[in-house]
């Protein structure tokens, strides 16, 4: 059996040393990575929603920053339901009715692939049926780049504050 311990108990003194030392130095580094990160994912789901077909901009709208701890910690946080499939994509899965007899929308946003009835289609509208086949999305990561920028600028602003 192999048995590995870390004591970070050095590590956390010597953090609190450095940051009684050169506290204003660690908020604005933390503040300045922080807003760095919201700023980078909200550029970053504009830049994949530009051709899209919805307008509302609500996934920018709810990427937020929090800084909390007076300061000393600080989070990018995305409140959007949708958040996670946007980030990550979805697996292929079936999408069935719930409310209503069948699933129909206007045939200009009808997806590629999905059975249309020719009936309905002649009359500006697509109808699928009860249940429908989704391909799935493809990811669109917006905060782990950015998180993964946010954390060499918050590296390279403690190398200028030592």
């Amino acid at each position: 059996m192999i048995t590995m311990r870390v004591d970070t108990a050095s590590f956390h003194k010597d953090m609190q040393r450095f940051r009684k030392r050169n506290e204003v130095g660690f908020r604005n580094a933390i503040l300045r990575a922080t807003l760095q990160m919201e700023k980078l994912a909200k550029m970053k789901v504009r830049n994949f929603t530009i051709g899209a077909k919805v307008k509302s901009s609500f996934l920018v709208n709810n990427i937020r920053k929090q800084i909390t701890n007076r300061g000393l910690s600080g989070a990018v946080i995305s409140e959007a339901g949708y958040s996670q499939a946007f980030e990550e994509g979805t697996r292929p899965h079936t999408i069935r009715v719930r409310n209503k007899k069948v699933l129909a929308g206007p045939k200009r946003g009808a997806p590629a692939g999905w059975n249309i009835n020719a009936k309905s289609a002649s009359m500006g509208y697509a109808v699928y049926g009860k249940k429908v086949q989704h391909p799935g999305t493809s990811a669109h990561p917006f905060l782990f780049p950015a998180w993964r920028f946010a954390i060499k600028t918050f590296e390279n602003l403690m190398r200028k504050a030592l």
